[in-house]
């Protein structure tokens, strides 16, 4: 009777441990997802507004100008690199990082 406790014990903490990890791993998704947006956004209106043309411009040039303000990456807890960059493709901006 002992091990059945233990079984059921045990397998409800680890449902419930999976449970809050997934919660947290889509948290931080999202969490980068929106600082992110946030940078490609300001390099789109950065472009719009003619200040911006070639089709890469880093996150120095969009702080410089007024377009972004310097951010934390979520995950890591530590400022992005001011040589990090959106690239324009088109019409998608992609941002990548600088390590």
């Amino acid at each position: 009777s002992s091990w059945i406790i233990f079984t059921i014990l045990f397998s409800f903490v680890f449902v419930v441990g999976a449970t809050f990890y997934q919660a947290n791993l889509e948290h931080q998704e999202l969490s980068l997802l929106v600082v992110e947006k946030r940078i490609e956004e300001g390099a789109m209106h950065c472009y719009w507004d003619g200040f911006c043309e070639s089709d890469q411009v880093t996150l120095r040039t969009l702080i410089e100008k007024g377009y972004a303000k310097e951010e934390v990456n979520p995950i890591t807890k530590m400022y992005y690199s001011l040589d990090s960059y959106v690239e324009k493709n088109g019409t998608e901006y992609i941002f990548h990082e600088k390590l």
